[in-house]
């Protein structure tokens, strides 16, 4: 299965919406409504060397839906008064276990963090501890919900299983949590203001991996990378917040979330099209497919590489034209990390180098991802964490210029 990833959003975003939305690639702008995702395809690269590029809408209710509820979450919150806590509007508070408890619920958060997640963890610890602690729990819920689907007990789970872990999440949000680990999460959501519906929306994808191994067209696909990866934008941009200093709608910083997640799924997608065919998956869309003439036959032999390791010209031509919206995708993202409070912009922006270089392994690979695996080595992931930090500086310095 294409691995999820804890990103800014494999967040993040989310009924309908007011306010502005930033929209992808135009530069136009949507008001008054349901945000909308628009993307360029160029629909007639595979038939010459003479293309052109039309707008495609893009609609994904339950994105629009977890947006809704997370943008009134945060009001909502911000009105809560300590000791008058009512349940549609704060979450309840944890009363049953100690600060020494929760101390040591947050710290093996982070340890789950650090050895699964290092580059990410470094980058953490630029936040405040309280910040840091909370990214903590969100990313340990999101990789356990997804070792459920891709774990070493992934065949035996089903729907059931499943409906076991939508009422373990209510009962987190509920000040009820199970273990340990959730109570991190419980104890994160009662001090920030975190929605529930994205981590609804997440459980939703991992049903979607047990009963959905193909895609008809992108749009398809999108609702699952908002899903598994769009919703964690959501569940992490109420934590690491938004800047003082940004006067714009807060809509367009959860916007910047959601690309990044839906940027980081379409890579992980990109990197492991031959191990999810050993899966009998195929997420790439299949009308894409077809545009440049490829058979969904020939996707699960994986016969669009040679055994001599050269790749048919038609496979180039469709990861080009992947590889491209995915790039659009982190452009959308990186436009919109330096509208979040200055401690969190280094390790978004360090997730955001080191999957691009996954997008670069994959091109030096002549875009064979059915017998390589496209990697970024342990010195290059280093090596994004001072560029990411140079990139966070550099916007600082052009900003106190300005206002000098």
């Amino acid at each position: 299965m294409a691995k999820r990833q804890l990103g800014m959003g494999r967040a993040g975003l989310g009924g309908t919406t007011r306010g502005t939305a930033r929209v992808s690639g135009s530069g136009r702008q949507t008001s008054g409504g349901c945000r909308r995702v628009m993307r360029l395809e160029t629909r007639a690269v595979a038939q010459g060397p003479t293309s052109t590029t039309v707008e495609v809408e893009v609609q994904c209710p339950s994105e629009e839906h977890g947006m809704k509820c997370s943008l009134e979450r945060s009001v909502k919150f911000a009105s809560c008064e300590p000791g008058s806590y009512e349940a549609e509007e704060c979450p309840a508070p944890l009363t049953s276990l100690t600060p020494e408890q929760l101390e040591q619920a947050y710290e093996r958060c982070g340890l789950v963090t650090e050895y699964y997640a290092k580059t990410f963890y470094l980058g953490t610890q630029l936040m405040t501890p309280e910040k840091a602690r909370a990214i903590w729990a969100i990313y340990v819920w999101c990789r356990r919900t997804d070792e459920l689907v891709d774990g070493p007990h992934a065949s035996r789970i089903t729907p059931k299983a499943l409906e076991r872990w939508d009422e373990r999440l209510e009962a987190i949000f509920a000040g009820n949590p199970y273990d340990m680990l959730d109570a991190a999460l419980a104890d994160t959501v009662r001090k920030f203001p975190v929605d529930i519906q994205p981590f609804r929306d997440m459980v939703d994808g991992m049903r979607m991996d047990l009963v959905k191994p193909r895609y008809d067209n992108f749009e398809e696909l999108y609702e699952y990378c908002y899903r598994v990866a769009g919703t964690v934008g959501l569940m992490t941009t109420p934590v690491m917040g938004i800047a003082k200093d940004f006067v714009g709608e807060t809509e367009e910083t959860y916007t910047a979330a959601l690309s990044l997640g839906i940027a980081n799924q379409l890579t992980n997608i990109l990197r492991d099209v031959g191990e999810d065919t050993r899966r009998n998956r195929i997420y790439v869309p299949k009308d894409e497919l077809e545009m440049f003439g490829i058979t969904e036959e020939e996707v699960m032999a994986c016969s669009l590489v040679t055994e001599e390791g050269g790749t048919d010209e038609r496979w180039r031509r469709f990861m080009k034209f992947q590889i491209e919206r995915a790039r659009r995708y982190f452009k959308m993202a990186e436009e919109g990390v330096m509208k979040l409070e200055e401690n969190a912009r280094w390790p978004v922006l360090s997730a955001l180098v080191l999957y691009q270089q996954i997008l670069d392994s994959v091109e030096s690979n002549d875009y064979d991802n059915f017998t390589q695996r496209a990697y970024v080595p342990k010195w290059k992931k280093l090596r994004s964490l001072p560029i990411s930090y140079w990139m966070v500086v550099e916007n600082r310095d052009r900003k106190s210029t300005r206002l000098n």
